[in-house]
Order: structure tokens, then sequence, then C-alpha cells
């Protein structure tokens, strides 16, 4: 009886065991990985006429290693005093391609596109103007973009990835204290309508992965 008692508690520590190590992480291209599976609640999609929006929240925590990459940082010390300062802001990557399951081959920037001038305009649309399409509500205060930046794919690519900067007001509760996220695009470039990417903040944060500085 015992023993049968002993195997089951070492059966169950082991699971837990397990799950915690599967939490961690070392690199930014294991944060990439992590944040663009939609199963760990990060990236929310939708698809509209042939058009295939996705949003990906990307946490402080991802920002913060991101940045230790980008400059070629080390230690945890810098690490969390990057985390600290980014903490006050909401990041999202929003990325625009077309959905090849609904049989558009295009390259989203043409997508139901008629003339040079069209593109024209989209093309500024994306590149400045796509802030004023875009609001990121919480239980307390609606939020606009204070930054908006479109990635250069040259060529490369169908999609189109911009990223999307959220911060505080002085008479707004801090982005920081939110539970929840409600993206909200108010489309006035591809005819998708208004569409609502929720988050669970709250939940997100309790799955992050644990970062290895050693």
């Amino acid at each position: 009886m015992k023993s049968a008692l002993w195997k089951t508690c070492f059966f169950c520590l082991l699971i837990i065991f397990c799950s915690s190590c599967g939490k961690e992480i070392s690199t930014l291209s294991e944060f990439n990985s992590f944040v663009s599976d939609s199963e760990n609640g990060l990236k929310v999609s939708k698809s509209v006429n042939g058009v295939l929006i996705s949003v990906i929240y990307t946490p402080p925590e991802y920002i913060s290693l991101k940045e230790m990459e980008l400059h070629g940082f080390k230690g945890k010390e810098k690490y969390d005093s990057l985390l600290n300062n980014n903490k006050a802001s909401a990041s999202f990557l929003m990325i625009f391609g077309p959905d090849e399951s609904k049989g558009n081959k295009d390259d989203i920037m043409y997508t139901g596109l008629k003339n040079f001038k069209e593109y024209v305009e989209r093309a500024m649309t994306l590149n400045f103007d796509l802030e004023q399409q875009i609001t990121l509500s919480t239980e307390e205060n609606d939020y606009l973009p204070v930054l908006s930046s479109l990635e250069n794919t040259y060529g490369l690519s169908k999609d189109r990835k911009i990223n999307i900067v959220f911060t505080s007001l002085k008479e707004q509760k801090n982005l920081k204290e939110a539970m929840k996220y409600d993206f909200i695009y108010s489309d006035e470039t591809y005819d998708v309508g208004i569409l609502h990417f929720e988050f669970d903040k709250e939940k997100i944060e309790e799955n992050l992965p644990e970062i290895n500085f050693q």
C-alpha cells in the first residue's frame, strides 16, 4: 500500500517538474516561437474577405529580451532594469497577410487594388495613418497608440508587419494594471470592418516562460 502511494506521489512530482521545465527559455528565438503559438494566448487571428489579420501581444518580458539581444546586453540585472521600464507600455505586432486558404495568393499590399493611386494611398496609411484606426480597450480606459512602425520586408514577404505601442496618459489608469486587453481595429484599408482581438493578460502572465540567464 505504501509502495503504491509513493509511486503515485513520485509520478505526480515528475509531471510537475517536467511541466515547469517546459516553461523555461534562454533565447529570443525560443520566445518568438512561444508568442507565435496561438495556443499560448498571445496571438489572435481573423480572416475576412481573403485578408488574414493577426495581432500578437508582445509582453514586456519579450520586449526586454529583444532589447538585450539587439544591444548585446548581458545579465539578469540589466534585463530587470529594462523590464521595469517596459512594463509602463503595451506592445503588439499586427500582421496583414493574404489568406491563401481562401484563394488569395497576392502580396497583401496589392489585394483589392485597382490602380497605382490606391497603392500609394494604402502605403501611406500603413506607414503613417494606421494609428488612427486602432484603439486598445481595458476594463478602465481606452488608449490610443503612441507609436506605429511598419517593418520593411524588401519584397521578400507577402505579409506586412506593424509594431504598435500604447502607453498611459497621466489621467488614465496604468496599463500594467489591466487584466484584459481588447485590441480594436476599425479598418479603412482592407474592407474588413471593425475587428476585436481579445487577450486575457492575467492568464498570459501566469503562463509566461521563465528566462534562463545562465
